[in-house]
């Protein structure tokens, strides 16, 4: 597939665009296209950097839409490469939010478009929190962003009932400020983690990809590491080709800037969703973009190997 913008190669045809247009504004012509402001009507909402108004580009899901279940420990988790609730014998409990402030191409767990499918009351929730199997809450999805309150009066009541538990968000990060630091001290506190998807670092790339800005995504990531830098990791799927050795480097120089020892994990992409047309991330481009990630920081994990065939 030819770029349609310079004519060199596009590993994408879903994409139509080459790597080195795809980091220019000549992407932002595209992502026009491929994230059309689409959703359930809303008056005005703060709940992540969006601030949408008419239109809630999450799809609006409801307080309480997600489904849960148990993992045993340990997990497959993305930190639980240095996570100390790998350590502890019981399960994890997955709490899995349907509705997502991005609308990322590649994304790995899109059913959570499907944003009408379960409903969970809080006291159901917290009846589960009394098995005492459960060790640790992970908050995910789609992501936590537009159910933040919902998930902080979770969390908060469940720690109450068991102090023992650690609270847990693995999330895109553009979500409102003052909530994210809120979620980032009941992990403080329960010595748990928070998880930015950093998703790519050049501006242009990020808006084609995930059709969003990632200017709120340093902001928290910077807030939280003011505030609590104990809580701190960050994972990037290695989009092949697009997300690629600059990008990479671009992430953790920005992290590195913050701490080098905030623990940072590189991921084999698998097709999935709208980039099917894409391989798995060539094994060159995960050792490169290793290599670079290394050069900044001092805690850098390769997640997925098992794609790789290693």
């Amino acid at each position: 597939m030819d770029c349609i913008f310079c004519g060199k190669r596009a590993p994408s045809k879903f994409l139509g665009i080459c790597v080195d247009c795809a980091k220019s504004e000549k992407a932002l012509e595209v992502a026009k296209k491929l994230h059309p402001n689409k959703g359930s009507s809303v008056k005005a909402c703060k709940l992540c950097a969006n601030e949408c108004k008419g239109i809630a580009l999450c799809g609006k899901p409801i307080y309480g839409n997600l489904i849960y279940y148990e993992d045993p420990l340990p997990t497959n988790c993305c930190n639980a490469w240095f996570c100390e609730g790998s350590k502890l014998f019981g399960t994890n409990l997955a709490v899995f939010y349907y509705g997502c402030n991005f609308d990322c191409v590649f994304c790995q767990n899109w059913s959570h478009k499907n944003v009408n499918k379960k409903f969970v009351s809080l006291d159901e929730l917290l009846e589960v929190i009394e098995r005492r199997r459960i060790r640790c809450i992970c908050h995910f999805g789609g992501s936590p962003e537009p159910q933040l309150p919902f998930a902080l009066k979770f969390s908060r009541k469940a720690l109450e009932k068991r102090s023992d538990l650690m609270i847990c968000w693995e999330w895109n990060g553009a979500g409102n400020t003052s909530l994210a630091l809120k979620a980032a001290e009941l992990s403080s506190k329960s010595k748990g983690t928070v998880k930015f998807d950093l998703k790519a670092w050049n501006e242009n790339l990020h808006f084609l990809l995930t059709g969003r800005s990632n200017e709120r995504v340093k902001k928290n990531f910077e807030r939280i590491a003011e505030k609590f830098p104990e809580v701190l990791s960050a994972t990037t799927l290695l989009v092949p080709y697009y997300v690629d050795e600059k990008e990479v480097e671009g992430i953790a120089e920005f992290m590195a800037s913050i701490d080098e020892n905030i623990p940072y994990s590189l991921l084999v992409f698998h097709p999935d969703y709208l980039l099917r047309d894409l391989p798995i991330t060539p094994k060159e481009q995960v050792l490169n973009c290793f290599k670079v990630a290394k050069r900044f920081l001092k805690r850098v994990n390769i997640g997925n190997l098992h794609l790789l065939g290693i």
